[in-house]
């Protein structure tokens, strides 16, 4: 009988542990407790991931290998410190309340121990990526059939975006010219049930993967043509749509946040206004926006100005860190932000691509919508998370981030 490796042995625990701890971490995001503001419960595993780490670091006396050394990593979390120490310099120059402040600072340092324990579990293995990713679409869905969908709406908020990666993951299997397919179908689909975010992700995925089927010569030329592609689907649903009492909702209620966040920004670019904005007039001057714009398109339901605004969150992560913590605060998400951009152009017009090219720039194209138009507080730091995890392991050599594609084209 032959004698097991220990080495093997330890690799395949490894992998095993890792595989399962990126499954769990996915599966739970959605699901939440109440500790000050709301905390996914992947993130208890994260930190786990993270106590892992550090016993290992401790036992060993070095760093585990699994861990990123890519310089990109190190800038990500020096940019994350330099945030969090901003952030604390403004709250205590805005007087910020203790419970805001509590909860601005916690929101800031788990995001660092998201970011680090996902890029570790993709360390261990690079499937973890995509088993993190679909045990996150699972926990969403399985959260919107217990508890129902946000606003009644199964489809956006239950599982249109779970579908959507399924039909993107059984198109890989058959070659990117199947995924352009899936992309521009579930493109289609999810205008047709009015998640419009989410049906132009999916056409510039669709779009973007179309020219990295192509010489990469060739791939700067078809640009243009690829731009038309989407600039036609997103008008034959403009066309399609007519008027949407609940679309225009959204849209008052965005740009609104987009409004009152850049001119938080704007009147204390190097401070910021403090976490939350608990001690500024941020909120007010959405509030108020939010209400004339929506009486000047008569629309209703909305509450009034001088109304509290209940737990209302201002739907941008890089305004919302530039208007809280200035500048410096916001010294993360430029670095991500031109991360994610630089990641999207080396997938579309400088790497070989794979299989999984499609959902790789779906899941880039969506993180770099969040950026703009969603929060950072909650699961969405989990997203941030995978991101940078998908963004490093772009940063690998190609023969190692991208193995030839075994299937025909």
């Amino acid at each position: 009988m032959n004698a097991v490796e220990p080495g093997r042995t330890r690799l395949d625990a490894l992998a095993l542990g890792s595989a399962v701890a990126a499954v769990l971490a996915g599966m739970l995001t959605a699901f939440t407790v109440s500790v000050g503001g709301e905390m996914p419960l992947g993130e208890v595993v994260l930190t786990g991931v993270l106590a892992w780490i550090a016993f290992c670091t401790v036992v060993t006396c070095r760093i585990p290998p699994e861990v990123p050394r890519d310089r990109l990593f190190r800038a990500l979390l020096v940019c994350q410190v330099v945030a969090f120490a901003a952030y604390v310099f403004s709250d205590i120059y805005r007087h910020s309340s203790p419970h805001d402040m509590g909860r601005g600072w916690a929101r800031m340092v788990f995001l660092a121990i998201d970011i680090v324990s996902v890029a570790y579990l993709v360390g261990c293995s690079r499937a973890n990526l995509l088993l993190f990713l679909y045990g996150q679409l699972l926990g969403d869905a399985l959260h919107a059939f217990a508890f129902g969908p946000l606003y009644g709406d199964m489809w956006k908020f239950g599982v249109g975006v779970p579908l959507t990666y399924l039909a993107f993951l059984a198109a890989s299997l058959m070659g990117r010219p199947a995924v352009v397919c899936a992309a521009l179908a579930m493109s289609a689909v999810n205008f047709a049930m009015d998640f419009r975010s989410f049906g132009g992700i999916c056409l510039l995925a669709g779009a973007a993967t179309l020219v990295s089927l192509f010489p990469r010569r060739a791939r700067p030329w078809l640009v243009i043509p690829a731009i038309a592609l989407v600039a036609v689907g997103i008008g034959a649903y403009g066309l399609g749509r007519g008027d949407n009492y609940r679309s225009t909702r959204s849209d008052i209620s965005r740009s609104a946040m987009l409004v009152s966040a850049s001119d938080g920004f704007l009147s204390s670019p190097l401070i910021g206004q403090g976490s939350w904005f608990s001690n500024s007039k941020v909120f007010d001057n959405f509030m108020m926006i939010r209400a004339e714009t929506a009486k000047a398109n008569h629309i209703g339901g909305f509450p009034e100005a001088n109304e509290d605004p209940g737990t209302v969150a201002i739907h941008s992560q890089i305004l919302v860190a530039l208007a809280e913590g200035g500048v410096f605060g916001a010294t993360f998400f430029m670095a991500y932000g031109a991360a994610l951009a630089a990641a999207i152009c080396r997938l579309t017009f400088t790497l070989a691509g794979d299989r999984f090219t499609g959902i790789y720039l779906l899941v880039l194209l969506a993180a770099l919508f969040n950026w703009f138009l969603s929060p950072f507080s909650g699961a969405h730091r989990v997203y941030i998370a995978v991101a940078c995890a998908l963004i490093l392991l772009l940063q690998r050599p190609p023969v190692a981030a991208l193995r030839p594609e075994p299937l025909p084209r």
